[in-house]
């Protein structure tokens, strides 16, 4: 369900001019047997155990935005990864940036400060 949360955000969001891209956080080993780590604030272990960034990443009248989509019905519980999610969306709300956890897209367009925005209703 996370998953067509976030493409309902992606697709809500550009109505409004909002880019957001997918952030895919992790590690692999290459073919050589070196760790290559990619996404976000990913430089180490360490420090993606206490900063980790968002699903989705982008851009929006100039101001950075950072959205974690969870899936309906999510609630914080605290534990280690959750708190190193919210460390990060403190971090860039500090900083003049637009992040927060979001279960649907109005979650979304609340951290965009957008009010009485509706969904364009899809058919299947």
């Amino acid at each position: 369900m996370e998953k067509e949360v976030s493409a309902r955000i992606r697709i809500e969001a550009a109505k409004i001019g909002c880019v957001l891209w997918r952030n895919n956080v992790g590690a692999l080993l290459d073919c050589n047997g070196r760790m290559i780590r990619y996404g976000l604030a990913n430089d180490s272990k360490r420090m993606n155990a206490v900063l980790k960034s968002s699903d989705l990443i982008g851009i929006w009248v100039g101001r950075f935005v950072s959205i974690e989509a969870k899936a309906p019905g999510w609630r914080y519980r605290g534990d280690a990864r959750e708190t190193a999610q919210l460390n990060w969306i403190n971090l860039i709300n500090a900083n003049g940036g637009l992040a927060g956890f979001a279960t649907c897209w109005s979650d979304a367009m609340k951290i965009l400060g957008v009010e009485n925005v509706h969904a364009t209703k899809y058919s299947a």
